[in-house]
C-alpha cells in the first residue's frame, strides 16, 4: 500500500526523496537508513587557525542530497535528519559540560530565496536532542556577515580562505562556543568564523558539521 501511495505521490504531485529522488513523500527509507549507519568522526585540516572539528558523517551519497535539498531546494522535513548528525558531531567533542553553538549563518539573499537559514535550523533540532539527553545547549546566533562573498563553488583552498577573511564579525561572546555548520570542505568557514568569535571574546573555539568531504591528502 505504501508503494502504491509513493508512486501517486510522484505522479500528482510530483513528490520525491530529496535524498535519491524516489517518489514518495519525504524522505525515503533506504536513505534513513543510510543516514542512521553514518558514524562521526574528527576532521583534519592543515589550514593555519582550523579549529578542533567533529562530523557526523562524510558529504557523499544521501548526507550530501539531503544537505543540498534543505539548503537549495526548500526540504525543511530533510532537518530532524541532518540534526541528528550534526549531535552526533557535537557529541564527539570532550568534555560534558555546559554548551553554546553557533551557527555559521547564510547570507541574507540565501535566507530571503529559501525562507529560512538551513544552518540555524539544524542547530536548534540538534540542541534539543542534546538536551533530551541532559547535556545544557543554548543556540546562539553571534555571527553576521560584514560583507558581500563570491560564489565559493570553483574555488582551491587558497581561493577560498582569501574570499572569507574578514567576511564574518560576531558580537560580544564569554565562554567556550562551538561552531556549527552543514558542510566543512577545506576548512576556510570554520576557521574564519573562530577568528571573529576568538576576537569577540570567546575562551575557546571549536567546530561540529553535519558532513565533511574526505580529502586525499590534509589540506
Amino acid at each position: 500500500m505504501t508503494r502504491w501511495i509513493d508512486v501517486a505521490a510522484d505522479l500528482v504531485l510530483g513528490a520525491t526523496c530529496p535524498g535519491c529522488d524516489d517518489p514518495g513523500w519525504g524522505t525515503c527509507r533506504r536513505c534513513r537508513a543510510e543516514l542512521g549507519s553514518a558514524t562521526a568522526f574528527t576532521v583534519a585540516r592543515a589550514l593555519p587557525g582550523f579549529p578542533v572539528a567533529t562530523t557526523g558523517g562524510v558529504y557523499e551519497g544521501s548526507v550530501r542530497s539531503l544537505v543540498a535539498a534543505h539548503k537549495e531546494r526548500g526540504a525543511r522535513h530533510a532537518g530532524p535528519l541532518l540534526g541528528s548528525l550534526l549531535a552526533a558531531a557535537v557529541a564527539l567533542q570532550e568534555g560534558s559540560g555546559p554548551l553554546t553553538l553557533v551557527p555559521v549563518p547564510s547570507t541574507p539573499t540565501a535566507v530571503r530565496r529559501r525562507g529560512y537559514d538551513s544552518v540555524q535550523l539544524i542547530a536548534s533540532d540538534a540542541a534539543r536532542r542534546l538536551r533530551a539527553t541532559g547535556r545544557p545547549v543554548v543556540v546562539s546566533r553571534a555571527l553576521r556577515h560584514v560583507r558581500r562573498l563570491e560564489d565559493q563553488a570553483g574555488l582551491d583552498t587558497a581561493a577560498r580562505w582569501e574570499n572569507l577573511r574578514g567576511a564574518l564579525a560576531a558580537r560580544p561572546v564569554h565562554g567556550d562556543v562551538l561552531v556549527v555548520d552543514d558542510v566543512c570542505t577545506t576548512g576556510a568557514t570554520l576557521t574564519e568564523a573562530c577568528r571573529a568569535l576568538l576576537e569577540a571574546g570567546a575562551g575557546e573555539c571549536r567546530a561540529a558539521t553535519v558532513s565533511a568531504t574526505l580529502l586525499r591528502r590534509a589540506l
